[in-house]
């Protein structure tokens, strides 16, 4: 497996035995849609095979990449946990004993594990609702549960900040001054911008990064925690977090510790921000974009697809498409930032 320096190495389709038409079809599937997709990039084995990026997007536009920022927060965890500092059969209120004096008692039985499966039993997500004035851990600890810990899943962000909130009780640094310690130097990523109250990494979303950060935090994961000869973090940990340790009703996927799982991992924020680690194939697969539509079938029902199809020989070439998708988007980015920004 191979390890970017400052960018990753290019292989061809042929050498990544792809089946170009189809990626040549996504293209054309993401023009006659007119999916608001910002950038693209598609790694295998270590080496990229293609990147893309729409009108006014380039390699160093870091950009807020929403809930993918849990899957971080999972990381900082993991490391912990390596460190011996946390184990995730850890009450939660030990780390917050200090200043929360009173709390609803339902919450003796939470454990750090809740907080990454998102088990926590609160009837909702009360992070929205929090104000600069108030605690955040005592509205946290006095919020109604209606369901014992670890029983039912209730997509919440509360419970990321207060994983981030647990790595700064721990080693005293907010969580991104943590990872760009224990995570961020070590792959060459540049320390990103993180939202952040009172001091506390938000965990939960408002990570700004790059696209190709997001592939090598993809890589990282891919290879089990393991970057060229260093162990970032353990094995042992991303296997528990890739586990398929509850369901989302109603939906194929499960959720593992801050991870979305079903055929693949997924690591997801809103307007459709990913990175996809794809074992069967080798594969990560990060995505910015402002769409609201699916677009999960373009990794599917063509990625996917021109894996198990295999090279072919094709008369296209995949750098003109790449080069037509900046030039279609114009008209896409230009209608967003009207409808964002006036």
């Amino acid at each position: 497996m191979i390890f970017p320096k400052a960018d990753f190495n290019k292989k061809s389709c042929k050498e990544a035995n792809l089946n170009k038409g189809l990626l040549v079809d996504m293209f054309n599937k993401i023009e006659d849609e007119l999916h608001n997709i910002h950038s693209m990039m598609l790694v295998h084995e270590g080496s990229k095979v293609f990147e893309t990026y729409a009108h006014a997007f380039n390699p160093e536009t870091k950009s807020n990449v929403y809930s993918v920022s849990k899957s971080f927060t999972s990381v900082a965890i993991g490391i912990l946990v390596d460190m011996k500092l946390v184990t995730v059969e850890d009450p939660v209120l030990f780390f917050f004993s200090d200043e929360v004096k009173d709390y609803l008692p339902e919450y003796e039985t939470l454990k750090v594990k809740h907080l990454l499966t998102m088990t926590v039993g609160q009837e909702k997500d009360f992070f929205s609702e929090l104000t600069p004035t108030e605690n955040p851990f005592e509205v946290f600890f006095n919020a109604p549960l209606t369901s014992e810990p670890g029983k039912v899943f209730l997509y919440n962000n509360f419970a990321s900040f207060m994983l981030s909130a647990i790595v700064t009780k721990v080693t005293g640094k907010s969580m991104n001054d943590f990872l760009n310690e224990y995570l961020y130097k070590p792959i060459e990523m540049e320390k990103p911008l993180w939202d952040s109250i009172n001091d506390y990494t938000f965990g939960c979303t408002g990570l700004q990064i790059s696209l190709n950060d997001m592939a090598r935090f993809g890589h990282l994961v891919l290879n089990d925690g393991l970057w060229e000869n260093k162990q970032i973090v353990s094995k042992a940990y991303l296997d528990e977090a890739l586990k398929k340790h509850v369901a989302e009703p109603g939906t194929p996927l499960f959720y593992g510790y801050q991870f979305w799982i079903h055929n693949y991992v997924m690591a997801a924020g809103m307007y459709k921000q990913y990175i996809i680690i794809d074992k069967r194939y080798n594969v990560v697969f990060a995505m910015q974009a402002y769409e609201e539509r699916d677009v999960l079938g373009l990794y599917n029902n063509y990625i996917v697809k021109a894996f198990e199809k295999g090279w072919e020989y094709c008369e296209y070439s995949l750098r003109d498409f790449t080069r037509k998708f900046r030039y279609n988007s114009i008209p896409v980015i230009e209608k967003e930032k009207e409808e964002r920004y006036g």
